[in-house]
């Protein structure tokens, strides 16, 4: 059977992270070890289960990259992990999750990757926090249908809810010039991935995500600056196509620019549009500079 390391980034959200580490000891396939990795003690809930190992680093890319090392590095005298699965902190597990994503890795070893099917989502810009209440009775409802074993090719992993396999590039890492929100750093490190292999959407693993707002006060100048800068960036590596770029980039700039005016967000729509506007600026003189947001005023 692989080893199975669950690695879980968080910060400024120990409530919500203890309800997840709660619900991945009621897997039907519980995993090896889960590591969590937070920027100190005070982002961890009062209460950790015995096979959590607690990792520290600041920035959602250098956090999953440091529970990728203790994945692949175990120092509780375990194998390295064969299977690392990632999910948010706001992410709600059907009970069967890992069993049915492990199951679909086992049986299709061509696949490198694999992401679940999302019933609920809370992230998209138009749609509301998901209650956990209501998470709860969907995976319930879910529960009752016979599984699919359906499954369909894609060419992301959604950041949420999602598995590789370690064997085919060990050395894989999330790229650690994309620091603090780290923004589209799954699209990044799935599009390296696909390289080794085909990624797939599995149906029956099955999850949702809260979308619950971050944990800490959002710097939109900084965040307005990686929503242009990354995409760019990632255009340059090659990791996303030029599609993509636009799709990640035109309806920020046009949201960021509409909203910065006579509407109810506007102060911190404006201080994301300069950000923006800045990042256009760098890349006119051809800087692809993803790390610069370490310099620009957290506001």
């Amino acid at each position: 059977m692989p080893e199975v390391v669950v690695v879980i980034a968080s910060a400024g959200r120990p409530e919500l992270l203890g309800l997840l580490l709660a619900d991945l000891l009621q897997q039907t396939r519980p995993p090896s070890a889960v590591v969590v990795a937070v920027p100190g003690p005070e982002h961890l809930p009062a209460d950790l289960p015995g096979n959590v190992l607690v990792v520290h680093g600041s920035g959602a890319a250098a956090q999953r990259n440091a529970g990728i090392d203790a994945a692949l590095a175990p120092a509780d005298g375990r194998g390295p992990a064969d299977l690392i699965f990632f999910f948010d902190d706001d992410a709600v597990l059907r009970s069967d999750y890992l069993e049915s994503a492990v199951a679909f890795l086992v049986g299709h070893p061509d696949v490198v990757g694999v992401t679940g099917r999302v019933l609920l989502d809370g992230s998209g810009a138009s749609a509301p926090e998901v209650p956990r209440d209501a998470a709860l009775a969907a995976l319930a409802a879910s529960a009752a249908d016979p599984p699919q074993g359906s499954w369909h090719p894609v060419d992301e992993l959604y950041g949420c809810n999602f598995g590789y396999r370690t064997g085919p590039e060990p050395s894989l890492r999330f790229d650690a010039r994309l620091p603090l929100y780290s923004w589209l750093e799954d699209l990044d490190f799935a599009g390296r991935l696909l390289r080794h292999g085909q990624l797939a959407k599995a149906h029956d693993a099955v999850a949702v995500h809260l979308g619950v707002a971050s944990g800490g006060r959002v710097a939109h100048h900084r965040l307005g600056y990686s929503q242009v800068m990354n995409p760019a960036y990632l255009r340059r590596k090659g990791t996303i196509g030029w599609l993509r770029l636009g799709y990640e980039v035109a309806p920020r700039l046009l949201g960021n620019s509409l909203r910065s005016v006579r509407h109810p967000e506007r102060r911190w729509r404006r201080r994301r549009l300069v950000g923006n506007l800045r990042a256009v600026a760098d890349l006119a003189r051809w800087r692809f500079t993803p790390e610069r947001i370490l310099d620009l005023t957290p506001n």
